[in-house]
């Protein structure tokens, strides 16, 4: 066999274009009929190990097949076991599953494409190699055949079974969940693994934050040299000529009641003529955390800590999130600070950046807060109170500038042993929340001016928000006038203060949170750059991430270029560099963010409503199709489909221009907000997915006035 696999490499080396079926190659070496069963072996065996690939038609070539027809992207794996990459330049080559070599979903990939066929519209490739892993690390379920232990990953990124090689002394029991590392990958059969971790059940409370960890590839662990680094930090604080010490002034923290990490404080009073000195105070985490040290590499691969009911996933260790950068009471911590002059009408006068030395007095929750100002007496009440009218002052300035509030609600879960919901509820919003909401947009916008007007070559992160495209705003006016609400296109050129009027119209008639769901969509979305556009949403000419550095990479590079520009130093060249990169990183980070925290919230929906089927709630129609529509019940957030099948019999017409359902008999009409109650018949946990029917259809046709 040694001879068959040189010959052939050999040959089919020098000859790379050159594709042949396994009775062609054995012709080609005069490979006699009784031997041929052990060539034919050969020919597989090179094509498993990846040193052949097989083309369609069952012919076979080395990988490539000479073609300079290559491209480079990223695999996007579908359920069904087909995948697509997605280029640069945005073309789509489908993958058949046969075709994916060892890849796996969010690889990147160098891929061949085929010969179009005639009449094929569609290109279709094969991978070669993969040029980058995206993790190789998956959720698994364990399941044992015999002595051997096979591990099936829990969703369809990785379509191969994983053979556990090494079982590192840990035994799963048959069916637990357990997290397994992948130490050889296979082109043909079974991966090679490890196991990392038993999860256990699917019901261990933080199984649903693991689970969609794993899926968006969210790190879960820090390299060994990070948590080194941070067992080396000092705790003390030195003397720093060049860190303004302002431990005398009244610094509070407000956060909600179940924070851990404290990373802004605020500060309050009065010049001698009766301007308002605002101090925004932020946790110098930049002090600790040099730049492309191995702590800083963890932190910008995550880009953002994510917050679960249950589960945290910090962008730092907790050693310094909850403790070393934590603003906590009476103790000194070295921040950035923005001291700002305001007058009574909520302009800054002026403003001071500095690296300072602070300790906080107090830790307020935001419903402590909101109990002091209520009652007008308690624990630091005059402080809180002149707060409370600046931050009054900043919000009507910044309404009247057009400055748009997409005030959504969000849910509050009452999570059992087993991490089921028990109750779903709004979120409370209290003007304490608003408080702290006005002072970090001023310290943020006045942060970025100060980088802005030091010159149009000055690197810097800011935070942006484009003009909405025109084709989004006419749908958006389409859709309330389907609403019938009466509100009148405002004409272009298109500007927040206009939306933002336009939207105070459309919730005097109709105050649902799905309109303003609406009008957020019509929105682009806001990223990071290091160019600085503006924000259209909040109406700002120039707006960065200052505030939040324990938790947001954008705010911890912000505070590092501040010290460059404060200190005038020389900045090292290795910033300006990545700057660009870094900050299309963090962009990302947060969308990945943003997507898992939303899966997350499905899932516990879902785990709530499967707790609920035959139970009736009253819903609004969120999004309607041909074949049917979508309710989403009222204060839970849960969003299930209604099928057409369902409804009283009858041939129904899909209206898209108004997004309505309707019956041609009955008259019934279902259109996206209106109120509806219905039956819940099934919950699906894995895809996500409850169905509903009417609760009373007879009752709908009377409701209506029809039949």
């Amino acid at each position: 066999m040694q001879d068959f696999r040189k010959s052939i490499l050999n040959f089919l080396k020098k000859n790379p274009g050159t594709r042949m079926k396994i009775k062609q190659l054995a012709k080609h070496f005069n490979i006699r009929s009784d031997i041929y069963p052990e060539f034919r072996d050969t020919v597989k065996a090179l094509e498993r190990e990846g040193q052949l690939y097989r083309f369609p038609g069952h012919s076979y070539g080395m990988p490539g097949g000479g073609e300079s027809n290559t491209l480079q992207g990223i695999l996007d794996m579908h359920p069904r076991g087909f995948a697509f990459v997605h280029t640069g330049d945005g073309q789509k080559i489908y993958i058949d599953a046969e075709n994916l070599g060892s890849a796996a979903h969010g690889d990147r990939v160098e891929i061949a494409l085929q010969r179009r066929r005639k009449n094929d519209r569609n290109r279709e490739g094969y991978v070669l190699r993969v040029l980058q892993r995206e993790k190789s690390v998956f959720l698994c379920k364990a399941q044992y055949y015999g002595d051997s232990l096979i591990a099936r990953a829990l969703v369809h990124h990785l379509p191969a079974e994983i053979l556990i090689a090494d079982r590192d002394g840990k035994v799963p029991r048959d069916g637990e969940h357990i997290m397994v590392e992948i130490t050889e990958w296979s082109v043909k059969g079974p991966h090679k693994g490890r196991i990392r971790s038993i999860v256990g059940s699917e019901g261990v409370p933080e199984f649903d934050a693991v689970l969609v960890a794993n899926k968006y590839s969210l790190p879960d662990s820090f390299s060994p040299e990070t948590l080194e680094q941070v067992d080396a930090l000092d705790p003390e604080l030195p003397d720093d000529p060049q860190r303004r010490d302002l431990r005398e002034l009244v610094c509070l923290t407000i956060d909600p009641e179940d924070a851990r990490d404290f990373d802004d404080a605020l500060s309050i009073g009065r010049d001698t003529e009766g301007n308002y000195i605002l101090g925004v105070h932020i946790a110098d985490v930049s002090y600790y955390v040099p730049f492309n040290s191995s702590l800083d590499r963890d932190a910008l691969k995550r880009g953002t800590s994510i917050y679960f009911t249950d589960f945290v996933i910090h962008m730092l260790p907790e050693r310094l999130s909850t403790d070393l950068c934590s603003l906590i009471p009476d103790a000194d911590r070295p921040a950035m600070s923005i001291l700002m002059r305001i007058d009574k009408d909520g302009n800054t006068l002026s403003f001071e950046i500095t690296p300072s030395r602070i300790r906080s007095r107090r830790r307020f929750s935001y419903d402590e807060v909101q109990q002091v100002l209520d009652a007008k007496e308690g624990p630091f009440y005059a402080e809180l109170a002149q707060l409370s009218r600046l931050a009054g002052i900043l919000q009507k300035k910044r309404h009247k500038e057009g400055s748009i509030d997409f005030d959504l609600p969000e849910p509050v879960y009452k999570l059992d042993e087993k991490g089921v919901p028990e109750s779903i509820r709004v979120k409370p919003r209290l003007w304490s929340h608003h408080i702290v909401e006005e002072c970090m947009l001023l310290a943020n916008k006045n942060v970025a001016n100060y980088a802005r007007t030091r010159g149009s070559n000055v690197p810097f992160i800011y935070r942006i928000h484009d003009i909405p495209e025109a084709e989004d705003i006419y749908e958006w006016f389409a859709l309330m006038d389907a609403f019938g609400v009466q509100v009148s296109f405002f004409g272009l050129p298109i500007t927040s203060a206009k939306f933002q009027k336009a939207l105070e119209k459309v919730l005097q008639q109709n105050k649902s949170s799905y309109v303003m769901r609406t009008a957020l969509r019509t929105m682009t979305k806001a990223k990071y750059s290091v160019k600085p556009v503006g924000h259209f949403g909040l109406a700002f000419e120039d707006y960065t991430h200052f505030t939040s550095p324990i938790r947001r990479y954008p705010d911890l590079m912000v505070h590092r270029l501040l010290k460059y520009y404060i200190q005038n130093k020389p900045m090292d060249p290795e910033i300006k560099k990545q700057l660009n990169s870094i900050a299309k990183s963090c962009s990302e980070a947060e969308l990945r963010a943003l997507e898992a925290e939303r899966e997350y919230h499905k899932i516990k929906q879902m785990r709530y409503i499967s707790e609920h089927i035959g139970s009736e709630f009253d819903g609004t129609v969120s999004g309607v199709a041909a074949h049917g529509f979508w309710v989403e019940l009222n204060d839970t957030f849960v969003e299930g489909f209604v099928h057409k099948d369902s409804l009283p019999n009858d041939i129904w017409d899909f209206d898209k221009r108004h997004h309505m359902l309707k019956g041609f008999r009955t008259k019934l009409q279902f259109q996206m907000g209106h109120s509806i109650r219905v039956r819940v018949i099934k919950a699906d946990i894995k895809n996500a997915r409850a169905d509903f029917i009417p609760a009373d259809p007879g009752n709908l046709l009377a409701k209506q006035g029809r039949g």
